[in-house]
């Protein structure tokens, strides 16, 4: 059953994904007077890096990038620190910083994302050529920091006004509750990157099914969100 899942699984997952941006993009008109069509475009971006990441898929004797063998980029891991690891973090600092309402926090929460950002770039600096060939645990901690914060501060705006009693129309509620359990899963899983190899595949089936379930809520409860949610204006 699970070499069955792990084979299929990100077949799944790319439908998933593609599911909620085309639910998306058909519900547009409905958020885009809000700072939620920025979240849309951020549904179609997660796709479109899905799909160019597994150009690894490709490179392999015979296949299309077969000239990457042996090179540093023979493998994703660089694409996936950019793309999401410090892309996607990055997007979600900016995205809370339009839909909290608090001056303070917001400052804050600026001043973490732009320090967020510099230590990632100067991690990669100094862990050369590690970008290349496995993740980076320090990115992913620090990561998981910033979308701790923009959780938090929205979950203690929403506590102290009249939102709370509409939460469940909120598509920024779906969306903190999921990062933050995503991040919280997640983030631990980059320490045992070594065990993620072929002479270990109990990790390996492990850290698959833990990917499938929990990158499926995830998109499963932005969808939700998407059609239940009302548009929130400014």
């Amino acid at each position: 059953m699970s070499e069955f899942l792990l084979k299929y699984a990100s077949l799944c997952l790319l439908g998933l994904e593609i599911l909620a941006a085309v639910i998306g993009l058909l519900l547009y008109s409905k958020y885009k007077h809000t700072a939620a069509k920025y979240f849309i475009y951020f549904l179609v971006y997660v796709v479109f890096i899905v799909i160019i990441g597994r150009y690894t898929w490709l490179v392999k004797e015979g296949g299309a990038f077969s000239f990457l063998l042996g090179t540093l980029l023979e493998r994703n891991y660089w694409f996936g620190t950019i793309t999401w690891k410090i892309g996607a973090v990055s997007f979600f600092g900016w995205y809370y910083l339009k839909i909290l309402k608090n001056n303070t926090q917001k400052k804050i929460l600026r001043i973490s994302l732009i320090l967020f950002i510099v230590a990632s770039v100067l991690i990669i600096l100094l862990t050369l050529p590690n970008f290349f060939v496995t993740s980076i645990p320090s990115i992913s901690i620090l990561g998981a920091l910033i979308i701790l914060q923009c959780s938090f501060y929205y979950f203690m705006e929403i506590l102290q006004s009249e939102k709370i009693l509409t939460f469940y129309k909120s598509l920024n509620f779906y969306i903190s509750c999921v990062i933050l359990l995503f991040w919280l899963v997640k983030t631990p899983l980059v320490f045992y990157e070594q065990y993620y190899r072929i002479i270990d595949m109990d990790y390996v089936y492990l850290r698959g099914i833990i990917n499938l379930f929990v990158i499926s809520f995830m998109y499963i409860t932005y969808a939700v969100g998407l059609i239940v949610s009302k548009p929130e204006y400014d």
